[in-house]
């Protein structure tokens, strides 16, 4: 009884401490399906038809509700912040979908969170990029997580060839059982991109080569 109390103290302590940390000046709360939010830019980058479906069950789950989520931008990576805790056998899911596009063809994605667990519980982050609106085609998948198994909270997707636009779902989850606590706070999203050379690079590229073959000739015809 005294450890469960000492649980309900903590989880609601810090699911006030989470909620109350959230938001800034150029964050955007989202909103439930089958609404959207965006587009929103940061860095030659832009995040569209940002969605969100939230599941839940037991009282001490949060959010409750798409709006409790931020989203925002900075350098051209995206970040989401709320309060997510799951507390003496409940749970709560978010389901994020969005479309990112990308000045510069993208090769690598970046996954972080802060999520933490006491007791029997699990918070992890599982990501599926898809190369296309209807998300068949599957270029990649990761996932960060933090539970008795051991915490990682950081991760790089490679994508081996460039995009320009790639479609995201996010799966973000906190579980616990009777005797657990599950929190998240922050999930942050950078896009890795190579730069596409310009035409007058290109060009000053392919006489460097040109030279070097003439030289080699040149070397050969020395010798014989």
């Amino acid at each position: 009884m005294q450890i469960r109390s000492a649980l309900l103290a903590t989880c609601a302590a810090a699911a006030l401490s989470l909620t109350l940390g959230m938001g800034s000046a150029s964050a955007i709360p989202l909103v439930n399906a089958p609404g959207t939010v965006g587009p929103i830019s940061s860095g030659g980058s832009t995040f569209s038809n940002i969605g969100c479906i939230i599941t839940n069950a037991g009282g001490l789950a949060f959010p409750t509700n798409c709006n409790q989520i931020d989203a925002s931008t900075s350098g051209g990576n995206l970040n989401l912040a709320s309060g997510f805790t799951a507390g003496f056998g409940t749970f709560d899911d978010a389901l994020i979908t969005y479309q990112v596009t990308s000045a510069t063809p993208i090769t690598s994605i970046g996954l972080t969170f802060n999520g933490t667990f006491l007791g029997l519980a699990v918070a992890s982050v599982t990501e599926t990029v898809y190369s296309d609106a209807a998300r068949t085609n599957i270029v990649a998948q990761v996932e960060v997580s933090c539970s008795l198994l051991g915490c990682n909270r950081s991760e790089v997707i490679p994508l081996g060839a460039g995009y320009t636009t790639l479609y995201v779902t996010k799966d973000i989850n906190v579980s616990a059982a009777d005797l657990g606590l599950a929190q998240i706070s922050s999930i942050g999203q950078s896009f890795h991109t190579t730069p596409v050379p310009e035409p007058a690079s290109l060009a000053l590229f392919g006489l460097g080569l040109l030279g070097l073959g003439l030289a080699g000739r040149r070397q050969a015809a020395k010798a014989a």
